[in-house]
């Protein structure tokens, strides 16, 4: 039974940010009442470009609500129904020099984290894919290993041979032998590519803990590799990488787990479709939705509007209720030093907090604030609900 359920109703519009990647926002290439095609490059900065989701005519260039930046430069379509793509070239990545594969990837439009992938790329000794979920929010890892399993250890294998790196492993929740089983029975005749259980998430900002703890399990197993250079991703990536290289797809659709909808699933939406839309795919919501929350509790964005659209680093929808949703009166810190229990970072939270919230950014930077890495576990363990992270970003953009 497929995990995931691709979106086969088209969105009356289609809003396609300009800005998906961190750097520089791309220029259009293309202008109002033009006639674009599944596929088609429509944005361009030189560093990830983006393409066209749909075939129809752009009917705006303009200003619009954006999931993790104020308003950017986006291009509206209006789709046609036709489904016109253009052509795509599917290429052999064991023919390909390492290059040419990472000039692919480029020109794909690959972005994970709001970090173009090809610039991800340096020579490696490991490559390290993240199988795991944010359960119960996010399920879209363990999705895609159970329906794409050949194509993940293919994008796995294009992700070594552009960086160089002769073993490739998966880092898959302990408790998922179903996941571990289909990834294990696709990758039987590499001996290469290994399979390495963990019993901890690990969220966007902890790729460094991540590599650390999958390479430290292969150790206590009796591999040499402590001195790896290592180059992690997600199964999401390794699947967009064959699509790329194999299909000759550009990234214009992302795996999205939809949850506190009438149907919580993980559907497969093109790139640019509202969130609304998406809601409406899966049963629409069952009340009148207090929050809505983009990519998951410990690390997601609040929206304003579920008109905002899905972007390339859309992979989760959140709604809550007014029954979910408390408001806690913010209490002294106590000093309990659960904050400190948890940091991955084996910082000081408690103390980064309290110097933010006085302004004392020479203090901050003292106590190593960059270091954070924005899980969110310390606001989530905080018994006085103090909003930690929230007064860390603003401390680290003030003295950005």
């Amino acid at each position: 039974m497929r995990q995931i359920e691709p979106i086969t109703k088209i969105p009356e519009k289609v809003i396609i940010p300009l800005q998906q990647h961190v750097g520089a926002e791309n220029k259009p290439l293309v202008s109002v009442g033009d006639v674009v095609k599944i596929g088609q490059k429509i944005g361009e900065s030189g560093i990830s470009p983006v393409h066209s989701s749909a075939s129809g005519k752009v009917t705006a260039i303009s200003e619009y609500p954006h999931p993790f930046y104020e308003n950017v430069l986006s291009i509206i379509i209006e789709p046609d129904g036709k489904d016109a793509s253009i052509e795509f070239k599917a290429e052999d990545y064991s023919q390909l020099e390492r290059e040419q594969i990472i000039g692919i990837i480029k020109e794909a439009g690959v972005v994970e984290s709001g970090i173009p992938v090809h610039t991800k790329l340096s020579p490696s000794d490991v490559v390290i894919l993240n199988g795991m979920d944010e359960a119960p929010y996010m399920t879209l890892n363990r999705a895609l290993m159970l329906d794409f399993p050949s194509e993940i250890i293919d994008g796995l294998k294009i992700l070594m041979k552009a960086t160089g790196a002769s073993r490739g492993f998966i880092g898959i929740d302990a408790s998922n032998s179903e996941a571990t089983n289909t990834m294990n029975k696709a990758a039987v005749d590499d001996l290469n590519i290994e399979t390495v259980p963990l019993k901890t998430t690990y969220v966007r900002g902890m790729e460094e803990f991540f590599a650390k703890a999958v390479v430290k399990r292969e150790i206590s197993r009796g591999h040499r590799i402590s001195n790896a250079s290592t180059m992690t991703s997600t199964v999401g990536t390794a699947r967009a990488a064959y699509d790329a290289v194999c299909m000759g797809k550009p990234l214009t659709e992302t795996v999205v787990s939809v949850w506190g909808v009438k149907k919580s699933q993980n559907v497969q939406a093109k790139i640019g479709t509202p969130l609304r839309s998406v809601i409406e795919h899966c049963g629409g919501y069952k009340g009148k939705p207090k929050k809505i929350v983009v990519n998951g509790p410990m690390t997601g964005v609040a929206q304003y509007t579920d008109e905002v659209p899905v972007t390339k680093d859309v992979h989760g929808i959140l709604v809550q209720y007014k029954e979910d949703v408390t408001t806690p009166e913010i209490q002294p810190c106590i000093n309990c030093a659960k904050c400190v229990d948890v940091c991955p970072a084996n910082l000081l939270p408690n103390m980064l907090a309290a110097f933010a919230n006085e302004d004392r950014f020479d203090m901050c930077k003292r106590y190593n604030i960059s270091a954070c890495v924005e899980c969110g576990k310390c606001a989530y363990v905080c018994p006085s609900k103090i909003p930690i992270v929230q007064l860390i970003k603003c401390a680290k953009e003030w003295i950005k």
